[in-house]
């Protein structure tokens, strides 16, 4: 009897541990498919707009999802420039060089000093729709889900206008007007202003 209880209590403990090593592995991000940090987008007005969530899908890659109801936004049935940005702060005043609305987030991430298309912080544009809103869902292995917090942080931004990605042929233009794609183009790809701002937090 004692034995038999001993038995009992050993299995029980084991049983125990096993579960905390499950339960410890499946919170890791490489295995988590829940949010890991998130951006909620603000206009210069204050007014939330949308949220952006990076959720870690193990190794380098990101699933980036984005639900935007900007009803009031600029060019309500197009695309916009939509990008992670360099340092974790959206001002809503202008400032930067030259200084526009939420300058204070930087540039786009770029940790390995590319050209525009090539940043870290590149995302594919947003489709949004004549009522504002918006959906999408991506991956990209361009950064894990940790590195946005470190350093200065991070900030997501969308755009009031169109990304060229710096995709503009040096043959589609006359030698007048210069080298093209230019310098803002291959730093921004002509998205225009920008229109909101999130910092990335933890979830």
């Amino acid at each position: 009897m004692w034995r038999s209880n001993k038995r009992r209590l050993v299995l029980g403990a084991l049983a125990v541990v096993v579960s905390a090593l499950a339960l410890a592995t499946s919170a890791t991000p490489a295995n988590a498919h829940r949010p890991l940090v998130r951006a909620t987008l603000v206009n210069a007005a204050d007014e939330v707009v949308g949220e952006v969530v990076f959720k870690g899908q193990g190794g380098h890659v990101t699933r980036v999802e984005v639900r935007l109801r900007a009803a009031a936004a600029p060019g309500l049935g197009d695309f916009h420039g939509f990008h992670v940005h360099s340092v974790g702060v959206c001002d809503p005043l202008p400032s930067g060089t030259p200084a526009v609305p939420f300058g204070s987030a930087g540039g786009h991430w770029n940790p390995t000093g590319a050209t525009h298309g090539g940043h870290a912080g590149d995302l594919p544009s947003l489709l949004i729709q004549a009522d504002g809103k918006s959906r999408a869902e991506f991956d990209t292995d361009r950064f894990p889900v940790g590195e946005l917090l470190a350093g200065d942080g991070s900030a997501v931004i969308l755009h009031a206008g169109r990304d060229n990605f710096a995709n503009i042929p040096a043959t589609a233009y006359s030698s007048v007007e210069g080298p093209v794609p230019n310098t803002a183009t291959n730093n921004t790809g002509d998205a225009g202003g920008r229109y909101a701002c999130g910092v990335v937090r933890p979830a």
